[in-house]
Order: structure tokens, then C-alpha cells, then sequence
């Protein structure tokens, strides 16, 4: 079987309620046999945590509110990494004991949570045994399971309840360019009419589900390699656990649409933040753990930029390679606060990170996030950079009290430095001392957040990391509201557009948007786009299987809220099918299929009726490695008696053929 499922809406507490679980006396006794292997001593502890402790079997945590009062985060702090680990055990349990009846099973959980400091749901150390999901989307969730799950994890998602038209189908294509292509429906009442017909949510489901399966689609992206742009954000949980005792993870805001209070700074809403900016300049990033960075994965050459978003908490080792990233040439970015305390959230009183940003601030414990607003000027450097201060304008600065020392200060939001930036060996620090938890909101209400985006944008720029693709609309500006991803699959890359779901009113009266009435659909968005290409290749659309020609630059056009799908290859591929002219219903009818070109080859074949229909049943996505291949076509007793139209298309390049078979 695919998985066996062992849990829904699973967490430590209930969802993400702040509950200080787990101090029953077994849980304890090996929270402290957990401690000895971190610590080493019971000194080392104490120093730590700032107590007194005489012998280990009286070390005990804090709670949230012991933690709070004493100014000692340490010891809650490390209570919820073990409980971390404990919850991932919990699932490593259930995976050995269906391991023994089943040496190749996987597991599975469904509903998963957005992470916070109570709940369990590090996603890093979860997607180490967990094989497979049916993922919720809240918190980032589908891009920390593309960073973080195993090689061949199935990643599913929920979809349904109901909704329809371009909203379910953006839903869909949304999740595919995430790597999120096993969709479960809930539930029957919302697909299934009381007669037996499918309802209006079922058929626009079905209309996405059709592109992704019979147009081969969905195959060639769980077969393909996703590309990266060279950007990392840092996830740590170390960080998700300081942010939440002083006050900056509200239970409010686990999910981050719903964005922070508006007196108080939210962490998830700034992570999601960063997301977002990213994808809106065109760009794609991976989540890069604290485990990963301490295991030296930045010196991988994968990536040029890190970003380090509220990386309240860094370990020592964290640091360390961090550091060596920016003398290789690499360029870190931290929005405020970085490693103000270490892995265990004690705080460090120096100010480590501090020297590497080319700053000066209080001490950590002093440290809070007050905006600060007033005149933004540009300096003579920023200048130099190509920033202006009317693009920038609305910024504010995290915290107020910020100085340059050693670092060149971009930017002044009234008398604080803010855009910070230090050359160090072959690499570059920039500290922003602005944080991005508004900007999830302000994209939401017509595409704001300009601000954001053009200093992230300048930013990437000079440190090398631009979209490897241009995606214009019809002003000859980056297209707005829209996703990019890119995939290598053989020889050929593969390029999605998927467009924000934005409505008829918003977007009506833009150039190259074009309003019309479907009829599955209603009022409809049609938006022209240019994509101009690195070199020339040979362009074909992937889902009607139309090749673009031999070119370097693309006219198309995409419907707001659908998916426009591209494959840039450097050659021409031609197929070849034969098989027997005639045989008998309810054979086993085997066709081959060949190709010009080696590699890897996806090719999707139909079975086309006397009667003129398609039939599904008998569709295939064929994948090979070889110049040739079989297609089988397993037909039943009651077929109807005729001739068969086989047509096969190379899902990648176009390239057809198709012969015929007449059963009897």
C-alpha cells in the first residue's frame, strides 16, 4: 500500500495552544537523561540556566510564566526542544512497529500544524521520519516540507469543502509548483450531489485535476528536479522558541495570514513575509535548518544568499558557519536581532552576531522592538547602490537604538541607521534593521508592500542573485500577483507561471488583460505575458502540447488564477509508435514507443475511441530512460468493436504519433 496513516491534526497540546506539556514523572526522568548528554555536567547546567541545582534528579524546567518572571529562558526553552524530540520519537515508534510487519511501508499524517514553541511541529526533525503527508498550508508549511521531507516523499494536500471555479483550481496549481501533488478532497457531501452528479466544485476540481494528470502535467513535476534561485532562509526552532517567551509568536498568529497584533511584532507573519517577497520578485528559496547550517550545508556552493528572519536564537556552531559563508563569498541577511541568545534562548551578552554586521546595540537583554518611523534618507552609499528614497518610502526601522560601527549604513529612517552593510572576505553582511510581519497584509490589499520589495529586489541584485527567467506583462514590467518556478527534468527545463487568484474588479483595465465570460467559469481574466529566456530554445506549451518554436523571447498569455506550463529545450524530439493493426477485445495490446533523442522521456498517450471519445481509463504517462519503451493497451471484453486511434505526445518537447488498431 502507499502509507499507512497514523494520525490527524496531530500536536503535543491541542493545535497550538500554549501548554508547558510534558511533566509527567517518566517524561522528566528522561528530559534529565536528555540534559546530561547536552550539558555533559550538572555545573554546566546551572551556568546555563542560571540556577542551583545540587543533584539531576531535582533538575526540573520552567514554565512559560517561572521563565518569564526569572528573566532564565533556558530552562523552558529546553523543556520544548526535548519535547520536540519526544514528539518526533512518538512518530519513529509507530514507523518501527509497521516496519516489522512491513519492511517497506511508509507512514503518514494528515493536518499537519503551523509551527510554534508548544505544539511539537518542527517540521525539520518531523520530515526526518515521517515519509509522507497531507499537509495543511498555514505557517509555510508546504515550503518547509519541500525543503525538509525525504527524497520521495508523497506530499498531499486538502482541497475541496465546497469551493470552486478559479479559486479551487488556483488552490491546485499553487500546491503542484510546491511539490504538493497528491491532493485529497474533502469532503463526498462537497463533490457529490444528492442525485448522483457531480457538483460545480467537483467538475472545476476536475478541470485542474485533468491538467495535471492527463496532460501529464502533475508526472513531470513529481519526476523533475525543482531550481533554486541560491537563496536559504533560516528556520529555527531555537528562534520560534525565543520569539514566543518574549512575547513575539502569538497564539494568534500560528497561522501566518493572519499577521500580528497591530501594537506587537508577529514571527510567522515576518517569515511569511520574506516567502512572499521573495516569490513576488520572481524567485524561489529553500528553508535551510539551524541542524543543516551546523552541518556546514551553506558551504554546499548551493547558495549565495542567507536570510535570517527574527534568528533571535543561533548555537555556537551556527555562528561559526555563518561567518565561514560570508568569507567564501557568500551574503547574509538578517532583518533584526540576530543571535541575541544561543540554541538554549540564554541570552548572550556581547552582542555575537554583532561584529559581523558592522553594529553597535545595548545588550541583548535590552534589546526590544520598538518601529521607528520619521524622514527615510538615502545615503551617499545607498545612492551608489541605486536606491531612492521614494521607493523606500513607508519603511520603518525594528530597532531604534541601532548604530553602524564598522558597517556602511544604506539608509536613515530619522536618526537610526537602518540597511546596514559590511564587507567581509569574499562576502558581505547587510543587517535591515527593518523587519517584513506587515508586509503579508499590505500585498493583500492591492499589491502593496512596494517598499519591501524594491530593497529586497536592490539587495538580491548586488549580491548575484537575479530571475534566471523574466516574466513581463504587457507594460514591460515583472509580472505582478504571479509565482515562478523552475524544474530541470533530462535535458530540458521546465518553467510554471501560476497567477494570483485576483479578481475580475482588480485587475480590470490593466494592459494586456483581456475580461471575457467562460462557461464553466463565469467573468474571467486573460493576462498577455512576455517571458524573455537566458538563450534560445526550442519552447513548447506543456499542456496543450503546442511547440513555441526556436526563440529566445515568448508571447503568451495566462488566465488570472490558472497556470501557464513551458518546457525550454535544446533540441527537437521526434517519436515513433507502432503496433499489431488488429487484435481482440479483452487482450493485453502492447505498442512501442521510440524516441529520437535519449534520457529521460515522459510521453503521455490516449486511447481515442470509434465513438470519438477519449477514454481515461486507458491514459498513460510513460516514463523511460532509453530511446524506446511499451505502451500497453489493457482492453476490456465490452469495448466497443473498431478502430482505436493510439496517440502518443512527448509531454517535454511536443513531438507526436500515432497509429491505429482495429479490435474485434
Amino acid at each position: 500500500m502507499d502509507y499507512y496513516f497514523v494520525g490527524d491534526e496531530g500536536s503535543l497540546t491541542s493545535y497550538g495552544d500554549a501548554v508547558d506539556f510534558d511533566w509527567s514523572p517518566g517524561a522528566l526522568a528522561e528530559f534529565r537523561t536528555w540534559l546530561k548528554h547536552e550539558y555533559g555536567t550538572l555545573p554546566a547546567l546551572n551556568k546555563e540556566w542560571r540556577t542551583d541545582f545540587k543533584i539531576w534528579d531535582h533538575v526540573v524546567p520552567y514554565t512559560t510564566a517561572e521563565a518569564r518572571q526569572a528573566g532564565s529562558f533556558a530552562p523552558w526553552a529546553d523543556h520544548r526542544t526535548f519535547m520536540e524530540i519526544t514528539f518526533a520519537r512518538a512518530y519513529q515508534t509507530a514507523r518501527d512497529a509497521v516496519i516489522q510487519g512491513d519492511s517497506e511501508a511508509h507512514i503518514a499524517v494528515s493536518g499537519t500544524q503551523a509551527t510554534n514553541a508548544y505544539n511539537g511541529a518542527d517540521w525539520s526533525r518531523l520530515d526526518r521520519v515521517i515519509d509522507d503527508f497531507l499537509s495543511y498550508d498555514g505557517g509555510n508549511q508546504w515550503d518547509m516540507h519541500r525543503s525538509f521531507a525525504k527524497r520521495d516523499a508523497m506530499i498531499g494536500f486538502w482541497t475541496g469543502y465546497g469551493s470552486h471555479g478559479l479559486a479551487v483550481q488556483n488552490a491546485i496549481w499553487t500546491a503542484a509548483i510546491h511539490n504538493v501533488l497528491h491532493p485529497n478532497i474533502f469532503w463526498m457531501y462537497s463533490f457529490l450531489d444528492p442525485d448522483m452528479t457531480y457538483s460545480k466544485s467537483a467538475r472545476d476540481m476536475g478541470s485542474a485535476f485533468e491538467s495535471l494528470k492527463l496532460e501529464g502535467v502533475g508526472k513531470l513535476l513529481m519526476e523533475a528536479q525543482r531550481l533554486g534561485d541560491g537563496i536559504a532562509i533560516h528556520y529555527s526552532m531555537a528562534s520560534v522558541h525565543g520569539v514566543s517567551i518574549l512575547g513575539y509568536h502569538q497564539r494568534s498568529s500560528d497561522d501566518d495570514e493572519e499577521g500580528p497584533k497591530e501594537t506587537s511584532l508577529g514571527f510567522p507573519a515576518n517569515r511569511d513575509g520574506w516567502v512572499r517577497t521573495i516569490k513576488d520578485l520572481g524567485l524561489q528559496f529553500d528553508f535551510v535548518s539551524s541542524a543543516q547550517v551546523e552541518q556546514g550545508n551553506l558551504a554546499s556552493g548551493k547558495y549565495k544568499v542567507l536570510i535570517l528572519p527574527l534568528s533571535l536564537a543561533l548555537s555556537p556552531s551556527e555562528i561559526k558557519n555563518i561567518k565561514s559563508f560570508v568569507q567564501e563569498g557568500g551574503v547574509v541577511i538578517s532583518d533584526a536581532a540576530a543571535g541575541l541568545m544561543d540554541h538554549h534562548c540564554a541570552w548572550q551578552p556581547n552582542g555575537p552576531m554583532n561584529e559581523l554586521f558592522g553594529i553597535t546595540s545595548p545588550d541583548s537583554n535590552k534589546r526590544a522592538f520598538m518601529a521607528g518611523d520619521g524622514q527615510l534618507v538615502v545615503t551617499n552609499e545607498g545612492a551608489r547602490w541605486g536606491l531612492g528614497a521614494n521607493d523606500l518610502s513607508g519603511l520603518t526601522s525594528a530597532e531604534p537604538y541601532i548604530t553602524a560601527a564598522g558597517g556602511t549604513p544604506l539608509i536613515r529612517i530619522g536618526k537610526t541607521d537602518a540597511v546596514i552593510t559590511r564587507r567581509i572576505g569574499k562576502g558581505r553582511t547587510i543587517y535591515l534593521n527593518i523587519i517584513f510581519d506587515k508586509y503579508p497584509k499590505l500585498r493583500a490589499e492591492k499589491f502593496g508592500g512596494a517598499n519591501h520589495r524594491t530593497l529586497v529586489d536592490s539587495l538580491l541584485d548586488h549580491a548575484g542573485v537575479r530571475p534566471a527567467v523574466q516574466v513581463m506583462s504587457a507594460d514591460d514590467r515583472r509580472l505582478t500577483q504571479a509565482q515562478v518556478a523552475r524544474y530541470r527534468f533530462s535535458d530540458a527545463e521546465i518553467l510554471t507561471v501560476v497567477k494570483d487568484n485576483v479578481s475580475v474588479a482588480g485587475i480590470v483595465g490593466r494592459d494586456g488583460v483581456t475580461i471575457y465570460n467562460d462557461a464553466a467559469l463565469g467573468q474571467i481574466a486573460r493576462q498577455e505575458i512576455t517571458i524573455k529566456l537566458p538563450n534560445k530554445f526550442y519552447v513548447t506549451d506543456v499542456r496543450s502540447g503546442r511547440r513555441l518554436g526556436y526563440t529566445d523571447v515568448v508571447h503568451s498569455s495566462v488566465v488570472v488564477g490558472d497556470a501557464a506550463v513551458l518546457s525550454l529545450s535544446p533540441a527537437e524530439n521526434k517519436l515513433a509508435l507502432s503496433g499489431p493493426p488488429s487484435s481482440s477485445r479483452g487482450e493485453h495490446i502492447a505498442f512501442t514507443l521510440s524516441s529520437s533523442l535519449s534520457g529521460p522521456r515522459l510521453i503521455r498517450c490516449h486511447v481515442v475511441a470509434p465513438n470519438g471519445l477519449k477514454l481515461p481509463a486507458y491514459a498513460r504517462n510513460v516514463l523511460f530512460d532509453k530511446t524506446a519503451t511499451k505502451f500497453v493497451l489493457p482492453s476490456a471484453l465490452n469495448d466497443l468493436a473498431g478502430v482505436y486511434i493510439i496517440r502518443a505526445t512527448d509531454v517535454v518537447s511536443g513531438a507526436t504519433a500515432e497509429t491505429t488498431i482495429t479490435l474485434k
